[in-house]
């Protein structure tokens, strides 16, 4: 089930605490999101998407065993919750499993079309693979769900960056060229 789904069948108290809790989450304030989520799940244990925002805490904690078993928790609930299967499937790539890692986007994708973070993060693992065609296929779905984000491959800086090559060559080239028409208009 999506998101909007459960929020359409839970009660205006639910949908504020849990609206709240993700204002909490995006804002860094992880106790009071913790707090609100672990209410919500007092008032309905079976909802999905407070299991795996809390879930997300964890990753963000940096404690991905206590990640993993929420996320268990969350598709033990709802096995066909695409964030879960998701954020289940960034686990498995962090720890390298990435063939595991494409099944669950891939999961993701069949249960909701329309989940654009499944797209990039299918994305993301093809372009690391070298699989460039097939990446930009799932980037492309992702901009249109309304998610694509990329991250940084490498950590040296960004003037070493093969693409980034020709713009400081052309650059260097104008340069060049607006100093020596400089130096021809002072003769």
């Amino acid at each position: 089930m999506r998101e909007k789904d459960y929020l359409e069948k839970s009660s205006e108290l639910l949908k504020n605490k849990y609206e709240e809790a993700c204002q909490h989450l995006d804002q860094g304030e992880f106790e009071e999101a913790e707090a609100l989520l672990r209410e919500i799940l007092r008032l309905n244990e079976s909802f999905a998407p407070a299991r795996n925002k809390l879930a997300l805490l964890a990753i963000r904690r940096e404690e991905q065993d206590k990640a993993r078993e929420e996320l268990t928790r969350t598709l033990k609930v709802d096995p066909d919750y695409p964030p879960a299967l998701t954020n289940l499937g960034s686990l498995e790539k962090a720890e390298g499993n990435f063939h595991r890692a494409k099944e669950l986007y891939q999961q993701a994708i069949d249960k909701n079309e329309e989940y654009g973070p499944a797209y990039n993060n299918m994305g993301v693992i093809l372009r690391e693979e070298g699989k460039i065609k097939e990446s930009v296929k799932y980037l492309k779905k992702a901009r249109k769900h309304g998610t694509l984000t990329f991250s940084k491959r490498s950590e040296g800086p960004l003037y070493k960056e093969p693409g980034c090559l020709i713009p400081i060559i052309l650059s260097a080239l104008v340069l060049l060229g607006l100093l020596y028409w400089f130096l021809l208009a002072l003769n």
